[in-house]
């Protein structure tokens, strides 16, 4: 019965920490915070360095990008070279009973030619587990992220720099198994603060009617099938609200919303680890000319390991999601993505990935300008090679396009990188 209360508490963190989950933005690559090599082979993984009853794993990663659209527009394109630093550290408890770990993350660009699309990213995290009996626990999590919004999503409202902004929250969450059964109650608080911006012409763009709150509460039971496998059904829900009584257009955008889910969990050592789930989310608007956003998706975070040198990752996520786009009450979106990682050689690693993000806005009797849908499409490929434990050198190609019922959010982007990695 152990084995289950691990197996539950480390897919359930996992998922919370998944790009989707944290920030709620299918516009952003799903590969944001993951690294350049997803596993090393064993005997190139990096040691760590103890402190007392912790393990710290630092690193960082210089990288090179040439971008042939910076400005993801549709026609006339402007290409440039980005210097990325990205700097991280783990600190992880290697406790018998209670864990306690940190997390630190950043990605600090400067472009040669367009200095206005400079940013400076970063993220900090700290969760826990309080065992209080041996079928007991009580976990938190608390968490601060500055991201930027670049042009890719059309809420950013065409500015002439990337529009940051800081996302905030904390978690708590209690768990009890009943035999075969686990259930566990969490409650959830996320705070969304746009800074202002300026288009192009020097038009000021105010984000006020953006910035919202949210709460969540989630109630779950796990029932175990065998010492790695386990169902699970959750229910959710939410309130969500935005600090101006209406946005600039008049509209009151607070809404309610609830996410049915029912899945399996599975942590086979070596071969397959994560979760899956189908879901039905819905979110209503307290604004009666909004339509409420609803559907249904798959969730996944699973990594399958065929055999030793072969590492697949599925991720899968759907969600109705925020906007402030005129007449829309927001827009529900379906994200799949898979990554390969292939050895060629015990230190030559082979990477192929892809994604596809589905976004279907609720705009009941547009007009012919205003925006009902978008599909992006991502597809890249790379090596990394791998010098020692704490050195590699990693390289690709990444090609980017989105489509949409309106030309002026359509672009094609194509993307070279080159990155220098260290971890101790």
């Amino acid at each position: 019965m152990i084995r289950f209360k691990y197996v539950a508490s480390s897919a359930a963190l996992a998922l919370a920490m998944s790009p989707g989950a944290v920030l709620a933005q299918q516009y952003f690559d799903p590969g944001l915070f993951n690294k350049s090599i997803e596993q090393k082979p064993e005997d190139y993984q990096p040691p760590g360095a103890r402190l007392g009853s912790f393990v710290l794993l630092p690193g960082a990663e210089l990288a090179w990008t040439r971008n042939d659209n910076v400005f993801y527009t549709p026609d006339n394109e402007l290409d440039d070279q980005v210097w990325h630093i990205r700097p991280w550290a783990d600190l992880t408890s290697d406790w018998n009973r209670h864990a306690l770990n940190f997390s630190a993350w950043g990605d600090f660009a400067r472009y040669d030619d367009f200095g206005e699309n400079d940013y400076e990213d970063w993220a900090l995290r700290a969760d826990g587990r309080v065992d209080v009996l041996q079928n007991s626990w009580f976990s938190a999590d608390v968490s601060a992220y500055h991201l930027h919004e670049d042009r890719r999503d059309p809420a950013a409202g065409a500015p002439a720099s990337p529009t940051e902004f800081d996302y905030d929250g904390f978690g708590l969450g209690y768990d009890h198994i009943f035999n075969r059964l686990k259930v566990g109650a969490y409650y959830n608080f996320n705070a969304f603060d746009y800074d202002d911006n300026v288009t192009g012409d020097g038009e000021f763009i105010d984000n006020q009617d953006r910035n919202r709150d949210q709460d969540r509460y989630t109630l779950r039971a796990d029932w175990q099938l065998g010492p790695e496998t386990a169902l699970y059904g959750s229910y959710e829900w939410n309130s969500i609200d935005y600090d101006l009584p209406t946005d600039f257009e008049g509209y009151d955008r607070n809404s309610d919303g609830t996410v049915l889910s029912a899945g399996m969990i599975w942590d086979m050592t070596d071969l397959l680890t994560g979760d899956v789930s189908f879901n039905w989310s819905d979110q209503n608007y307290d604004d009666p000319r909004l339509d409420s956003v609803d559907g249904w998706g798959l969730g996944a975070g699973l990594t399958w390991t065929p055999r030793q040198t072969t590492l697949v990752s599925v991720r899968m996520a759907a969600s109705p999601q925020e906007t402030t786009q005129v007449g829309t009450s927001g827009y529900f979106s379906r994200l799949y993505s898979a990554r390969l990682q292939q050895e060629i050689m015990p230190n030559l690693l082979f990477n192929l990935r892809g994604s596809y993000t589905d976004n279907d806005y609720e705009n009941p009797g547009a007009a012919d300008s205003e925006l009902n849908k978008t599909d992006v499409t991502r597809v890249g490929a790379g090596l990394s090679y791998l010098f020692n434990r704490n050195l590699y050198l990693s390289g690709g190609y990444a090609w980017e396009q989105q489509t949409s019922d309106q030309e002026r959010f359509e672009y094609d982007a194509n993307r070279f990188f080159l990155t220098l990695g260290v971890e101790l």
